[in-house]
């Protein structure tokens, strides 16, 4: 499952929200130019009412309507939209011209002297009629002058008017929309630098850099908590971790003398037939507290001297040292390219201890009569055997800590191939197991060239 993408959120809801705003602004403005407009509408129907009112003609039964010839041309236009009609007490029509408007009721409410609006809804059309009266005294009775409007065309003009304006402001507001979103990634697109720049900080810690902290330089506010608390908790980290490495490094330093104090005292006491095995344990648990001694040191911030070498040379000494030990056990160690050289830049005592373990983990965990070759190749040096090699389940785990084969039934501890690892990480080199090696183990070491 795909994380979710911050950027995409934020311009997909800003859009939304931008979006909402704008239709909502256009529903306002509908609403409040309709209402304007509506409001004109009752002004404008009103002054015509007072105007019809100084054109009746008083004394006569009923009374009579004389438009002047501007009031006349007004009514008399084709498909007017406005009416007028002089209505008797109880609703009669006396006398209508322009709009002819369908059946109103008058007034509810008695006003004298007083222009009452009305708005009804025409059952057989639909159209909304606004309508204002106006009821005037007679010496022959009371009667009602009232001016009608067809609202329905003044309605769609506002559509017309509002769609109109839209379509000048249809470019304006997309080019505000593509410029705040624009804004939006711009501002999102720099917040995420300096926070990339703290996930490559935080992808280089490592054991051996664990005094290194994350910098909150130029980052959001709201992310400087996470980066205070990160670094709290490698502060945490390191100050358990060294008290673990002291206590590694303490323990094993401590335990060199008494172990070497113990077998002086037996050989001194008893002779090699009567110590038996005890001689071979004691060589093993002091070969135990060198290797936790030089893990300890590695783990370490511990500076070694490094300096040009031949890593193929030491490897051949190595092996000359351990031929003895290879043949006892029915091992051959031999040397496929002699007058090779594989010129290296590191710490030459560290580096033996690598082609040390490697050798003796070959002739330990292989069979007898295993074949063990030295051999350079490309400015690495290669130990390879033609035992039964090492399955790929168990290949992903061969570096690390007090991990053993499944096929070890001898002393170790797992640690042999862990600090060979860490000893070629410490010079800038690389240990690796060759996964495509035709048979047995291949292990390949790759050395930084010399400055």
């Amino acid at each position: 499952m795909r994380a979710p993408s911050l950027l995409r959120a934020l311009v997909v809801r800003l859009t939304i929200v931008v979006g909402l705003a704008l239709a909502g602004s256009y529903v306002l403005l509908y609403s409040e130019f309709r209402d304007g407009l509506m409001g004109l509408e009752g002004q404008s129907i009103a002054i015509q009412v007072q105007d019809l009112r100084a054109s009746i003609v008083s004394g006569t039964c009923p009374p009579r309507l004389e438009l002047p010839p501007s009031l006349q041309e007004f009514y008399a236009q084709p498909d007017t939209l406005n009416g007028y009609q002089l209505l008797s007490a109880d609703g009669t029509v006396l006398q209508s011209g322009g709009f002819s408007a369908p059946f109103l009721p008058l007034p509810a409410a008695k006003s004298a002297g007083q222009v009452i609006m009305q708005r009804e809804s025409d059952a057989s059309s639909g159209n909304s009629i606004m309508a204002a009266a106006l009821e005037l005294d007679d010496p022959h009775g009371r009667y009602w002058v009232r001016v009608v409007r067809n609202l329905e065309d003044a309605e769609s003009l506002v559509a017309q008017l509002m769609l109109g304006a839209l379509d000048e402001l249809y470019w304006p507001i997309a080019l505000l929309l593509i410029a705040v979103v624009s804004v939006v990634v711009v501002t999102v697109l720099s917040s995420l630098r300096s926070l990339r720049a703290v996930s490559h900080q935080a992808s280089m810690l490592s054991l051996h850099r664990l005094d290194e902290r994350l910098h909150a330089k130029n980052l959001p506010r709201e992310l400087v908590p996470l980066v205070q608390a990160v670094n709290a908790s490698l502060d945490r980290l390191e100050a358990d971790y060294r008290v673990q490495r002291e206590f590694t490094a303490n323990a094993a330093h401590e335990l060199r003398t008494p172990l070497a104090t113990l077998r002086a005292r037996l050989e001194s006491r008893f002779s090699a037939q009567q110590l038996g095995d005890v001689a071979f344990e004691i060589d093993q648990l002091a070969r135990l507290v060198e290797q936790l001694l030089c893990l300890a040191r590695l783990d370490s911030q511990e500076q070694f001297q490094f300096a040009a070498f031949d890593a193929h040379a030491v490897a051949l000494d190595v092996a000359r040292e351990l031929a003895p030990v290879a043949l006892e056990s029915e091992h051959y160690v031999t040397a496929t390219t002699p007058d090779a050289s594989v010129p290296a830049h590191g710490n030459a005592t560290l580096t033996r201890l690598v082609f040390r373990n490697l050798i003796e983990n070959a002739i330990q965990y292989t069979p007898a009569g295993t074949s063990i070759t030295l051999s350079a190749d490309s400015g690495a040096v290669i130990i390879a055997d033609d035992g039964p090699g090492i399955a790929a389940h168990a290949a992903a785990s061969l570096f690390e800590r007090f991990r053993r084969g499944p096929n070890a039934s001898g002393p170790g501890a797992g640690l042999g191939l862990a600090i060979a690892k860490c000893i070629m990480e410490r010079q800038g080199g690389r240990l690796s197991l060759d996964a495509n090696a035709a048979r047995g183990a291949r292990f390949v070491m790759e050395f930084p060239e010399p400055m």
